[in-house]
């Protein structure tokens, strides 16, 4: 279980994500806009959203190899080692579900998700695993992805914590180097793209961010899915009787935070953050702001006041509350309708198949 200190500053932290959206300000409808194409949106993205949000799982995951190797080298029994190890374990967890929420660009050349966030992971896979014991990156490669990634280590810090100096807690180490590796090529790859220039009237890279522009649409539409299924319906629905749900992170207590970095990655690019006009190819331009742009300001109203009905079912989900739970699934599921009937054909994107890249 968290220590009362890890605890709170996880739920903090989650919270705060959660409560911050409620509170801005949208850009009012008469405000003069420019004319937003497809290379403003895709180059505000990569450079204000996808690279810093990368960067920032890539310095979560060092932490967390850090408090990893501090903890196996700990004294039996160092419950402050452990709590930093689990705190640290939060904090990438939640890091990486703010920037896949969204999953598009080298996330999906990558496979980041299956690669370091399969679900479910497999226990039965992970104590074979300590078993033939790998001794680097290369061994580790043998090993199947049900028993790797933040879920594996998840068990191996909750379910069953690893002792220190143990096969199993080395096996954790592993996991932990491993997610801080494929972080790493992440923030390289996202880097590369926000820091690219492309040439004035340049038709191909128009072109391209066009279709890229196409993908995160269509992502987000699956993101949004993903956190109204996957991660709190199934769940709930599938749970056996007298039992509770098994959300994701359910065995860390951390599944409302979860929820909070879902829905943060997703309402960030859905919604203005405030009433400030983002230059076009240097900062974020949220869907609402560009569909402002292109004067489709009734659809922007109704799109920014259904994000705001998911962010107060949102801040009111409980995983102990099953009503509540219901009600941010059936406020998401709206939300992802307008996206599918009004949103994309009014910027002419089709909705087609969504790859979440997961299981």
């Amino acid at each position: 279980m968290h220590t009362d200190a890890t605890r709170r500053r996880l739920v903090l932290g989650g919270l705060a994500a959660m409560a911050l959206p409620a509170a801005a300000q949208h850009l009012p409808g008469n405000v003069a806009l420019p004319f937003y194409g497809p290379p403003d949106f895709m180059q505000g993205a990569w450079r204000r959203w996808y690279a810093p949000r990368a960067q920032d799982v890539a310095q979560r995951a060092q932490a967390l190899v850090a408090a990893l190797s501090a903890q196996c080298a700990a004294p039996a029994g160092d419950s402050a080692a452990l709590a930093e190890a689990r705190t640290a374990w939060g904090e990438t967890a939640q890091a990486l579900g703010r920037l896949s929420a969204v999953s598009v660009g080298p996330l999906l050349q990558r496979r980041t998700l299956r690669q370091i966030d399969f679900a479910p992971t497999r226990p039965e896979l992970i104590r074979r695993a300590i078993a033939q014991a790998p001794a680097d990156a290369a061994a580790l490669e043998r090993i199947g992805t049900p028993a790797k990634g933040l879920p594996a280590l998840e068990w191996l810090l909750w379910t069953q914590p690893a002792a220190p100096g143990t096969p199993a807690c080395r096996y954790a180490q592993l996991l932990a180097e491993n997610v801080l590796a494929e972080a790493q090529a992440l923030a390289q790859a996202f880097t590369a793209l926000a820091n690219a220039q492309p040439e004035p009237d340049d038709e191909e890279a128009d072109q391209a961010s066009a279709v890229a522009m196409s993908e995160l649409v269509n992502q987000w539409v699956g993101g949004v899915e993903r956190l109204r299924w996957p991660f709190m319906d199934k769940p709930l629905k599938s749970a056996p009787k007298g039992k509770p749900p098994a959300y994701p992170r359910a065995a860390s207590g951390l599944s409302r935070e979860a929820w909070a970095a879902q829905w943060q990655g997703l309402r960030t690019l859905a919604v203005a953050p405030d009433d400030t006009v983002p230059a076009p190819g240097k900062d974020l331009v949220a869907l609402e702001t560009y569909m402002r742009g292109r004067g489709l300001n009734p659809l922007a109203d109704r799109w920014a006041a259904t994000v705001r009905k998911v962010d107060e079912a949102m801040a009111a989900a409980r995983p102990d509350a099953p009503a509540s739970v219901q009600a941010a699934s059936r406020a998401v599921a709206g939300l992802k309708q307008l996206a599918e009937a009004e949103l994309a054909p009014a910027l002419n994107i089709r909705i087609g198949f969504s790859d979440a890249d997961g299981d």
